[in-house]
């Protein structure tokens, strides 16, 4: 499956040292390897949104958005935040207006 990363997913990967930065490059590399969706460990389409997922990836969660498109399947990562910040009013807010 082809993926994309967001600028605020780029940044907050930047922030991340070590063990952190390598789970998440192991996830985008399943995520690349995968066909399916079913094919992701811990991933998860959210309640009340239309093509937004989440993947736990230790203390922090991906949030990406999935569209099926006539070209091709594509993953585009828009977020990736910690635990407490992922639930809160203003995720919430922004996932909501990406699931437009």
């Amino acid at each position: 499956m082809k993926y994309r990363l967001s600028k605020d997913f780029g940044r907050s990967l930047e922030r991340l040292s070590g063990k952190d930065v390598r789970s998440v490059l192991a996830v985008l590399d399943e995520v690349e390897r995968a066909t399916t969706l079913a094919d992701i460990s811990d991933c998860k389409k959210l309640t009340g949104y239309k093509s937004v997922y989440r993947i736990r990836i230790g203390a922090r969660r991906a949030f990406f958005t999935f569209h099926i498109e006539i070209v091709g399947d594509e993953v585009f990562f828009r977020y990736l935040v910690s635990r407490g910040q992922a639930y809160d009013k203003a995720m919430e807010k922004a996932l909501r207006r990406a699931d437009d």
